[in-house]
């Protein structure tokens, strides 16, 4: 396997920072990964490396405002939480689609990732999808009074008032790295709506749900309490094409683990048969036949060394 860096332009003309993972002996499947709120492009190298071992050409990318994509000479008040689907992972799709083009491109998305899916406006290039711990965030859909009051508080109140305190809102805040005031704030606003996408006004935003043809797995993590519960997942369930999307419910025990939470399904101590999971029913949906995992004692080495440092994105 070989790691890339590029950096490419957004339609806006924005800078995006990608890492692309060719297999030495690609199967003909490409993978696009789109992170979670505040989680750069690097806490999923270990997952990536284990895709392309199994022979998929994979891309993971920095939206704006993010890692390597921050631009210092832009104001963070400036960027918005809605271009990250409507920019940032429609350029990374089309790099993968140049680089590749006669394979079949399926996505991966973890939380906004998955969320973004619906703002893409060439989401009908992708053959399929699974997310993990993709939701709607309106406060609406926890399943609880006091689950409801607390993300209420939390999204209503304290975040903006974080926000215009810090300038930012900080990583501490919610895991991961900080956000830009931009980004925070308009998330905040969003978690307000039952709709969950707005515009600037403040009105629905328009999606490309419909047009997105591909089948969809969404998965929800049993303990994944406080950022995505099964009915937030499956309020996001809703908005695909229906038939189209199912909802898969996993526990940490079905994987022998005592805990995964929000974070944990992307970290080194995931067991690799969960990450064949994912792509095995990928690639089955993008009719692709992927070799078996033949990932040597050398390369999982290899991988653990580029573990994200403990203590960072933290598991809910």
């Amino acid at each position: 396997m070989q790691t890339e860096e590029r950096r490419i332009e957004a339609p806006d003309g924005h800078p995006i920072a990608v890492t692309l993972f060719h297999p030495d002996r690609p199967a003909g499947l490409s993978v696009l990964i789109g992170s979670a709120t505040g989680a750069p492009r690097r806490y999923y190298r270990n997952f990536a490396s284990h895709l392309a071992a199994r022979g998929c050409t994979v891309l993971s990318f920095d939206y704006r405002g993010i890692g390597d994509s921050i631009d210092p000479m832009l104001p963070g008040s400036a960027l918005r939480f809605r271009d990250w689907g409507l920019q940032d992972m429609p350029a990374a799709l089309d790099l993968l689609h140049e680089i590749a083009p006669g394979h079949p491109i399926v996505a991966v998305g973890h939380s906004a990732g998955g969320q973004m899916l619906g703002l893409l406006p060439n989401n009908d290039r992708l053959a399929a999808a699974v997310t993990v711990g993709s939701q709607l965030g309106h406060w609406g859909y926890w399943p609880s009074f006091s689950w409801r009051w607390r993300m209420r508080a939390i999204t209503a109140l304290s975040m903006p008032l974080t926000v215009r305190s810090f300038g930012r809102l900080p990583g501490i805040f919610m895991g991961g790295v900080s956000l830009p005031a931009g980004i925070a704030l308009e998330w905040a606003r969003w978690c307000g709506h039952p709709h969950y996408y707005l515009d600037e006004r403040g009105a629905p935003h328009a999606t490309t749900f419909s047009q997105m043809r591909a089948p969809v797995r969404l998965y929800a993590i049993s303990d994944d309490h406080f950022y995505a519960p099964a009915s937030a997942v499956a309020a996001l369930q809703r908005r695909f094409t229906p038939g189209s999307a199912e909802l898969v419910v996993r526990q940490p025990k079905d994987w022998g683990l005592r805990e995964v939470g929000h974070f944990g399904f992307f970290r080194t101590t995931m067991p690799r048969s969960a990450w064949d999971e994912v792509i095995d029913w990928l690639a089955a949906a993008a009719q692709v036949r992927l070799p078996a995992d033949t990932v040597s004692v050398a390369h999982e080495q290899a991988v653990q060394a580029l573990a994200w440092p403990a203590g960072e994105l933290n598991t809910a």
